[in-house]
């Protein structure tokens, strides 16, 4: 299944991956909850949303346009990873910064879990 910009296969591999990130965040803040509260499954939910953001919009880039070179392909690829590495980054930072109740280890834990299931989507659906 090639992911090239704008292609039916592609729209439909990025919307799984996305999918598949929102469902472990629910996932991981319910369990959160569960085992220690409201705060903590407020930092979950965060952490997975700073895992899902930032794989939505690179793979929004990915879809934009069809690429027309084997150059263009290369440079999307490296525009997406490095505005991944930005907002992430600035999520994070905005997190400490901002948010007055954040439970460290729920955050990190459901930031985690959203890279795993990207990566592991990656190869299920390669």
């Amino acid at each position: 299944m090639p992911l090239i910009g704008g292609s039916r296969s592609a729209r439909t591999a990025i919307g799984k991956i996305i999918g598949l990130q929102v469902g472990v965040t629910l996932a991981a803040a319910l369990v959160a909850l569960c085992v220690a509260g409201v705060s903590a499954a407020k930092s979950a939910a965060l952490g997975g949303a700073i895992g899902v953001i930032p794989s939505a919009a690179y793979g929004l880039l990915l879809l934009r346009k069809p690429f027309g070179t084997p150059r263009g392909l290369l440079q999307r690829q490296y525009l997406g990873e490095f505005s991944k590495l930005v907002l992430t980054l600035l999520m994070f930072g905005a997190s400490f910064a901002w948010v007055k109740e954040l439970a460290v280890l729920p955050l990190f834990a459901a930031y985690i879990l959203t890279l795993a299931v990207y990566w592991a989507a990656l190869l299920l659906f390669a």
